[in-house]
């Protein structure tokens, strides 16, 4: 199979599994829900690097949106998740590690993109509002980067970046 074919395979599942991580979310009161599926996301820009990671981001995450019935989120998710990969596609190549301390301080930088991004998009949406969402949009920032950390650890502990970058480019 050429690389490129795995490459778009390997983008649609990403793009599933940041869906899936994303859809299991706790509804929040001020609207919107909370998730762990820029985990995902920061999994993936590692593992793939662009245009893959910004492509299975943006498709899962909004599709996401879309099922839950916020339709109006779905485009500035899109280019929220996008801008949060980005930290973690910019490293990629200097580690041969999922994890280590500068990955794992990435995931506040990407989560003041997604605190900021989300706060940005209520204040067009809602204006005063807007507000409202920040302290669950830290929440779930937070839950993000300790589920990354803790499945980066596992992930680097079994080699899975190495195979999975092996496989890539095994010709067959």
């Amino acid at each position: 199979m050429r690389t490129n074919t795995k490459k778009i395979c390997f983008t649609g599942l990403f793009a599933a599994i940041i869906f899936l991580l994303t859809m299991l979310h706790v509804p929040i009161g001020a609207g919107g829900y909370i998730h762990v599926g820029d985990a995902a996301i920061y999994l993936v820009a590692l593992f793939s690097g662009s245009p893959w990671a910004f492509l299975a981001s943006a498709i899962g995450a909004a599709l996401a949106d879309v099922v839950s019935g916020y339709y109006t989120y779905a485009v500035p998710t899109m280019v929220i998740k996008v801008l949060i990969a980005v930290p973690f596609v910019l490293v990629r190549k200097k580690s041969a590690k999922l994890l280590n301390v500068k990955m794992a301080l990435l995931t506040i930088v990407s989560g003041c993109i997604t605190v900021l991004g989300y706060y940005l998009t209520d204040l067009v949406l809602y204006s005063e509002g807007a507000i409202a969402d920040i302290p669950a949009n830290c929440i779930q920032a937070a839950g993000s980067a300790v589920v990354f950390i803790i499945l980066a650890f596992a992930f680097d502990k079994a080699n899975v970046r190495q195979k999975y970058d092996s496989f890539l480019e095994k010709k067959k």
